[in-house]
């Protein structure tokens, strides 16, 4: 049973992190369009500039969080430890980093509506994942509830 769980994690992080690699690979190509027509541009708001990387290196620190928390679930389960609130915790912590960020980050690079849901349309596989997972997390912890109300029974 533990090697189909590991497999399905496996898996799952390799999808993440393939989805993170393509993201960036299509965000490079998008801000060298950018950086293209930006130096056509005479003007240059350095304030919107300066808030998307921000907030792009706030995502990338946020991802590698997520991740983390995601590999500490496993190992967590690897050792029999499924049923914590401890996972509950690290589930819903990778959820949330996944939607959260995916749709700061997609809002503050797009900001006119046009874009922002062309750009969410190329996030929402990423964003699917982090609902899922917030799924998974609910589910746990209502099975730790039912636990726990088991274990007062008499």
């Amino acid at each position: 049973m533990k090697k189909k769980l590991n497999f399905f994690c496996i898996l799952l992080l390799v999808l993440m992190v393939a989805s993170i690699v393509m993201e960036c690979l299509a965000g490079a190509e998008d801000f060298r369009q950018g950086w293209e027509e930006g130096a056509k541009s005479t003007e240059v708001p350095a304030y919107f500039g300066v808030l998307a990387v921000v907030v792009s290196l706030v995502s990338v620190v946020a991802y590698v969080y997520a991740f983390a928390c995601f590999v500490r679930f496993i190992l967590n389960v690897n050792r029999g430890e499924v049923f914590i609130w401890a996972n509950v915790d690290l589930l819903r912590t990778v959820g949330w980093c996944a939607v959260v960020t995916t749709i700061v980050l997609y809002s503050v690079i797009s900001p006119d509506l046009g874009n922002l849901l062309e750009s969410l349309s190329k996030a929402i596989g990423i964003i699917i994942e982090g609902v899922f997972i917030l799924i998974m997390a609910e589910a746990f912890s209502i099975g730790l509830k039912l636990q726990e109300e088991q274990n007062l029974t008499i």
